[in-house]
C-alpha cells in the first residue's frame, strides 16, 4: 500500500505542476481530474479561442497492478523521464500509448 500512495502522490504532483501552466491564447482553463479510487489521473483543457471549443485531456496517467500506465500525452514533456527523475524504477512505468508490441523496444515495463 505504501507503494500506490507514494505513486498516487508523484502522479498529483507531475500533473498538478503541468496543470498550472496556462495557454497563452484564448480563454481556457486547465482542469487537474483525480480519481483517487480508482487510480485515473488527468489534465483537461476547457473554454473557447475565438469562435472556437476548446476541449481535450493532455496528459492522462492510470495506476495499475503497481505500474504507471502513461495512457497519453499530447505535450512534448517526457512524463516517463519525470517520474524516472522522481524515483520510480522504469519496471514500474508502462507506455500505453505505444502498442504492446512496440513497448518491448523501449526501456520501460511491457505491461
Amino acid at each position: 500500500m505504501a507503494k500506490l500512495d507514494k505513486y498516487r502522490q508523484y502522479v498529483q504532483q507531475l500533473l498538478t505542476k503541468y496543470a498550472s501552466y496556462k495557454p497563452a491564447y484564448g480563454d481556457i482553463e486547465v482542469e487537474t481530474i483525480f480519481d483517487t479510487e480508482r487510480n485515473h489521473y488527468q489534465i483537461v483543457h476547457i473554454g473557447w479561442e475565438n469562435k472556437c471549443r476548446v476541449y481535450g485531456c493532455s496528459m492522462h496517467i492510470d495506476i495499475k497492478n503497481e505500474k504507471i500506465w502513461i495512457q497519453w500525452n499530447s505535450t512534448e514533456i517526457d512524463i516517463a523521464d519525470e517520474l524516472v527523475k522522481m524515483g520510480v524504477p522504469k519496471q514500474d512505468i508502462v507506455v500505453g500509448f505505444h502498442s504492446p508490441s512496440m513497448r518491448k523496444f523501449t526501456d520501460f515495463a511491457v505491461g
